[in-house]
């Protein structure tokens, strides 16, 4: 098939363009590729091309007689997509054992989370539990539901111990990252420490921490972005840039509740850690000014950056409205945003090394944080940040708006004047009441967002001062 052809063709020359055009022909024409449809519809979704991944989704779906398995792949899609509440709707539509019935009722314990519906994720993930004891992805998300020092679950979570201890390492270390937090929230320190460093363990052997990798990479996001660089690239610029915000710094460092200050207004539509900005050094050809350089001299533009990423943005959210994009190391494409997003406001969160570093030793990240296992790992990544935050504050100045943490609880309301001022929105009440505002959070900050601003996040690490010293050593070495 000719068109297919053109689409193999396509991939293998990294041709987005000549790609979405082969698989957007496949679809018009209603190719007959049966079950070959979900694995093109995953490219569409890799490559942030959502419209042409829900086509082929649906394609897929006709394609195997609308069966339940089908319709569960497209519910996966929808919450890939952002799409929570249709995921719901169609999730439960589908018998209740499909994928299987823990996996049909932690998924929708999962998805109610991310709406905010605590009261319906319990009931759902407790029902994942009775069906599958001991399951470390239900006990995960479980855990951040209550609080272990009086509530009966945490009985349920020691007395499914022994059923935990067979699981597959990825789930028995989410079952350690749920102790953890029952062990912190009765006071036992030493129990929640070992029971954090023993899930983080666990996903060590599974993804094991590069330095030399992270040091490379941190290392070219500074490389060739010489005096007078962005404002080469700013008169390359044709187009307004102003739509995203762009929220970075460690996880754990503040940064989701800046994006809940900031969609509280009426301009901003949404947010959330989008990986969009990747596809921009997909292609420039890596994230260095030397990169864009060369891009440039192949005849690319600077424009064609910024269409690409305001496109991915369209696919994501529609026309309406500025987006929040706090992507997770984005302090690595700093310089692509700054040289293909002229107009796009950049927002730095700073946090307690301490604090932070406990923080992320705690959290279970579900994409994969592998520097986030090893207090030594934390350490020497904290470094490298440390070192890209003062670099990219040398080269944007008061573009880049450094935030501390510590400073925005202490004093809200002048530091969230200071947010919406650097982004260029009129003050209005509703940015002042963060906590008020109902939208999705798919973050380990899901709870907290939507409480009022408060201190509880300062000193947390101080009960874990001793156990922490590894960390303290090698991160002012």
């Amino acid at each position: 098939m000719q068109q297919v052809e053109a689409l193999k063709s396509a991939l293998a020359s990294r041709d987005r363009a000549g790609a979405n055009s082969a698989v957007k022909g496949l679809l018009d024409t209603k190719a007959p590729l049966g079950p070959q449809w979900r694995g093109i519809s995953e490219l569409m979704r890799v490559s942030g091309e959502l419209a042409l991944a829900h086509r082929a989704m649906d394609a897929f779906v006709a394609a195997a007689g609308r069966t339940p398995p089908a319709l569960y792949a497209k519910v996966v899609l929808l919450t890939q997509s952002g799409r929570q509440r249709e995921a719901h709707d169609l999730l439960s539509s589908l018998p209740k054992d499909v994928p299987t019935p823990a996996g049909h009722a932690y998924v929708l314990g999962n998805i109610e989370m991310t709406l905010g519906r605590v009261d319906e994720a319990r009931a759902h993930l407790q029902a994942a539990l009775r069906h599958q004891p001991g399951w470390g992805p239900a006990w995960l998300t479980l855990a951040t539901t209550v609080n272990f020092a009086s509530d009966p679950l945490g009985d349920q979570l020691l007395a499914e111990d022994a059923a935990a201890q067979s699981q597959a390492p990825g789930d028995l270390a989410r079952y350690h990252y749920a102790l953890g937090k029952l062990h912190a929230d009765r006071g036992e320190s030493a129990a929640a420490f070992a029971a954090f460093a023993r899930g983080g363990e666990l996903l060590r052997r599974e993804t094991p921490y590069s330095r030399q990798g992270n040091m490379a990479n941190a290392a070219q996001a500074r490389e060739g972005y010489d005096p007078g660089f962005f404002e080469r690239m700013r008169a390359g610029a044709k187009r307004d840039t102003s739509r995203p915000i762009f929220v970075t710094g460690l996880p754990r460092s503040g940064t989701t509740l800046v994006e809940q200050i900031l969609t509280s207004h009426s301009a901003v539509r949404d947010g959330g850690e989008l990986n969009l900005i990747q596809h921009l050094a997909v292609l420039a050809g890596g994230v260095s000014g030397t990169a864009i350089d060369a891009y440039l001299a192949r005849g690319g533009a600077v424009d064609d950056m910024a269409a690409l990423y305001l496109h991915l943005l369209d696919e994501r959210f529609g026309t309406e409205g500025r987006i929040v994009d706090k992507t997770v190391d984005a302090s690595r494409f700093v310089g692509v945003i700054a040289a293909a997003l002229p107009d796009a406001p950049i927002i730095w969160m700073e946090r307690d090394p301490l604090d932070n570093a406990w923080s992320c030793f705690r959290t279970f990240f579900i994409h994969g944080v592998a520097w986030s296992y090893d207090l030594d790992d934390i350490a020497h990544h904290f470094r490298l940040e440390d070192d890209l935050r003062a670099f990219w504050q040398a080269q944007l100045g008061e573009r880049l708006l450094v935030v501390p943490y510590g400073a925005l609880v202490e004093d809200p309301e002048g530091w969230t004047r200071r947010l919406i001022a650097h982004c260029g929105l009129d003050e209005e009440a509703a940015v002042f009441t963060p906590h008020k505002t109902e939208r999705m959070v798919a973050t380990a900050s899901t709870l907290q967002v939507r409480r009022p601003i408060n201190r509880d996040g300062l000193g947390v690490a101080a009960p874990y001062r001793e156990m922490m010293a590894p960390f303290l050593s090698a991160y002012k070495a």
